[in-house]
């Protein structure tokens, strides 16, 4: 019997509470997602990060480097989900910065599996900005299957 949608849901909040506490401090503790949908068969995933004063660039805008993190982790929740909670390491990621982020407001990231094989995962995702969906950017990365299914720190 297929999975539905809800069931996908239910997995990726489950996944996104699993990555945001497992190390406090780091960068998914100090920038958690929140989960605002999935595809019906788990393969596309939306997720919400407020912007904080701290993610600020010396322009005041949105910082490159805190965007392209937020579109990491997007992609890379929904490849862990997917490939039974197994790490996967960003092998590479390409940004395109289309517009800044305003900070105060949230920026919404869709990710989606555009291929998924044995070993490596490729993705895609979009990011604009929820208030006026003004797309700020775009990412596409590939992620590597490891045979280690927790974290080290889970590990203990």
């Amino acid at each position: 019997m297929p999975k539905g949608k809800e069931y996908h849901a239910q997995q990726l909040r489950a996944a996104i509470e699993k990555r945001s506490n497992a190390q406090p401090g780091s960068v998914n503790y100090r920038m958690p997602p929140e989960f605002i949908s999935c595809s019906e068969d788990g393969k596309t995933c939306t997720v919400k990060y407020q912007l904080k004063p701290e993610m600020r660039n010396p322009m005041g805008w949105l910082h490159g480097g805190v965007t392209s993190a937020m579109l990491d982790m997007g992609m890379g929740l929904l490849v862990y989900y997917n490939a039974d909670f197994h790490l996967c390491p960003t092998s590479s990621m390409t940004v395109n910065f289309l517009r800044p982020g305003r900070i105060g407001g949230s920026l919404v990231v869709q990710s989606e599996i555009t291929f998924q094989g044995h070993k490596i995962y490729h993705t895609s995702a979009r990011a604009w900005m929820e208030d006026t969906e003004k797309l700020v950017a775009t990412a596409t990365a590939s992620y590597m299957v490891t045979p280690i299914a927790k974290p080290a720190e889970e590990n203990k």
